[in-house]
């Protein structure tokens, strides 16, 4: 099978849009299901998990492979959600056509689909817009138009139009063949992508329907027209249209090669060396880890020897598989453009470069790094035999998961996009027969010192034989923020043997790491050791590590010490009519605002926020806003906790202990 006959289109758009219901309405269409399956009822091919079935939206992406007359397509059902966002991004790398799907409404394009349009148009995706729900109660086709345009660019023109809007919808008229507004709009978005049509049109010879269907194809592929369609997909209402301009007028796989493939990689080259991509894992409990690729040129066979791109060994695809929801055909080969399943292989990660030789490398896929973070600990003895590998299953699933052992609180700590987000993959966990349980995590708190101040410690201890002893006497001063630690020995006249000033500055180290206000690491201090006292039987390294860290003590508590928080700065991105609120609540949580920016209907505020008040944000944020408000946010400084709450966190640290 040539690339040339293949397309891979990936459906995108904000949860309820009805992707998952076009995508079945298509396979219905095309023969491929004997019913037409409901997203309410759990009975669709791309929502096939029992969490998805249960929560009655997509959580992963689905691919369904179809045979149509034009030749084979590739359809890649995503999540709508933006807490699951990894697969909504992936998929597009696995296709050249992004579908992106609006429910009718008078008021716009929500952000995560503008988001996720500029993104395919900065990887320079055809696409397309599919509006649904358009039998909905007090809609105004001009009002949705023009907003819709407005917002995604004037290449947005509709190729069909309803016959009218609300209950009454029942049919599409096509844009061509008549003389509406929109035609010209049409061909304005085609004429751009091609010289000589461009230049005839400008001379004002009229343009025939035919030389606008023939231009189509190319003004999607260049990025100047994006065709939009209404579509009615449970009950049927233009999916025929929709379907036919899959075949006649979406590019190809060998037409719009992946985005950001690597030097060499040619995309339709058959006979070239191997290049797949990894752009999606599965774990299956019979099946182990299911790796969905894309071949990017030469031929991918079954149990064929392939580079493991961590270590350069050599493993063995030992199982080749076309894609149908949960479903897999297993296939001798695949060629250019064909997305199918590796079966059996551990070794892959999501965006791997897989090679038959060769050295194999990653591709860069544009993902949010994750901010949302749950402590995570077993239930069990017995679960903690189990709990790291499922957790990295998981992890493997979805790159915008992250775990990290922290050296600061010894938690084990999961991150992700969202309390939702985490709250999906560790049900994941569970059902795999993990117990585990999870709190907030500890901040990392430092602790500091805002004045110079001398300390003192003598180590006395009498046991039956030799005893301990060792005394020091020290003088603390605070540095700059960032500065770290500084261990001066002014020690003179062997008050305290050479030998055993390494003793002390390791127990002021040990003292510094385990705290003392409230458990958190101590820095930016210089500590200079001057005096002391030793006895020729009794000191040891251990007299005078004890000695050093409590004189550390005794000298911090009179230093006027104080702790410092992580502060993160913050990008919040709403819709106008809630930036007061929004706004508002931010002071509440002691932000700082840096500055705003505008763009079309939102707005994007950027201010310096502890994390203290962040940890639990995406919930709050999604209610302020009724779903439509975003934000990222990493870490840039430390900085003082507030007197009035200095005492609270200590008491609070205090007790987590």
């Amino acid at each position: 099978m040539s690339a040339a006959d293949i397309r891979n289109v990936t459906f995108l758009g904000s949860s309820d849009s009805g992707k998952t219901s076009l995508v079945e309405a298509l396979a219905h269409h095309f023969g491929v299901t004997n019913r037409l399956g409901q997203v309410a009822d759990g009975t669709t091919v791309c929502d096939f998990t029992p969490e998805e079935k249960d929560k009655k939206h997509s959580l992963s992406a689905a691919v369904v492979h179809l045979k149509t007359k034009a030749g084979h397509a590739n359809l890649i059902d995503t999540p709508g959600y933006p807490d699951y966002l990894a697969d909504a991004v992936t998929s597009m790398q696995a296709s050249g056509v992004a579908v992106f799907t609006l429910a009718a409404n008078n008021d716009g394009v929500p952000f995560h689909t503008r988001r996720l349009w500029k993104m395919a148009g900065q990887q320079k995706m055809a696409r397309a817009v599919v509006v649904t729900k358009a039998d909905g109660d007090n809609l105004e086709l001009d009002r949705i138009l023009e907003t819709v345009r407005s917002l995604l660019g004037n290449g947005v023109v509709p190729v069909v139009l309803p016959d009218q809007l609300g209950a009454g919808f029942q049919e599409v008229q096509p844009v061509l063949g008549g003389d509406s507004e929109w035609r010209s709009a049409l061909v304005d978005a085609v004429v751009e992508a091609d010289d000589d049509l461009m230049e005839k049109y400008l001379e004002g010879e009229e343009l025939s329907d035919d030389e606008i269907r023939s231009n189509m194809h190319l003004a999607m592929s260049k990025g100047t027209f994006q065709p939009l369609f209404f579509i009615q997909p449970m009950k049927g209402v233009g999916i025929e249209r929709f379907a036919s301009y899959i075949g006649e007028y979406f590019p190809s796989a060998s037409e719009m090669a992946t985005a950001m493939e690597p030097d060499g990689v040619e995309d339709g080259a058959a006979d070239s060396k191997l290049h797949a991509m990894v752009w999606k894992i599965l774990t299956d409990k019979h099946l182990g880890q299911i790796n969905y690729v894309r071949v990017l040129q030469g031929t991918l066979k079954a149990d064929q020897a392939l580079v493991n791109p961590r270590g350069g060994k050599t493993l063995k695809a030992s199982g080749l598989s076309t894609i149908f929801g949960k479903d897999l055909k297993a296939v001798e080969s695949a060629g250019p453009g064909e997305v199918v399943a590796i079966t059996r292989v551990e070794e892959f990660a999501v965006g791997d470069l897989v090679l038959g030789d060769g050295e194999a490398g990653k591709f860069p896929f544009p993902l949010p790094e994750p901010f949302t973070g749950l402590a995570v600990r077993p239930s069990s003895r017995a679960d903690e035999q189990k709990i790291s590998g499922e957790l990295n299953k998981v992890v493997k699933e979805d790159p915008t998961l992250r775990i990290h052992r922290s050296d600061e609180t010894h938690e084990m700590v999961i991150y992700g996009l969202s309390e939702l987000h985490l709250d999906t993959a560790l049900n994941k966990v569970r059902g795999r027969g993990v117990g585990l349980e999870t709190s907030i995590p500890r901040i990392a708190y430092q602790e500091t010192i805002t004045a110079a101040a001398e300390g003192h410690h003598r180590h006395k201890k009498q046991t039956g034989g030799a005893g301990q002893f060792g005394e020091c006497y020290l003088r603390i001063k605070p540095l700059d923020r960032g500065s770290g630690f500084d261990f001066v020995n002014a020690v003179v006249g062997g008050a305290i043997p050479r030998n055993f000033i390494p003793a002390i500055e390791k127990g002021i180290n040990e003292q510094m790491s385990k705290g003392i206000l409230a458990r958190s690491r101590v820095v930016d201090l210089q500590v200079e050791v001057y005096d002391g006292k030793h006895h020729d039987v009794d000191s040891d390294e251990v007299s005078f590590k004890i000695a050093g860290s409590q004189a550390l003590v005794d000298a911090f508590n009179k230093a006027r010490p104080i702790l410092l928080e992580p502060i993160m700065e913050v990008e919040i991105t709403v819709p106008n009519r809630y930036f007061g609120d929004v706004s508002g609540d931010l002071n509440t949580r002691r932000g700082r605002i840096l500055g705003m920016d505008a763009e079309d209907d939102m707005q994007t505020i950027k201010a310096n926020v502890p994390l203290a008040e962040m940890q639990e944000y995406s919930t709050p944020l999604r209610s302020m806003t009724h779903g439509e408000g975003n934000f990222i946010m990493k870490f840039d400084h430390y900085d003082q906790v507030p007197n009035h709450l200095q005492d609270k966190v200590i008491q609070v640290m205090a007790a987590a202990e």
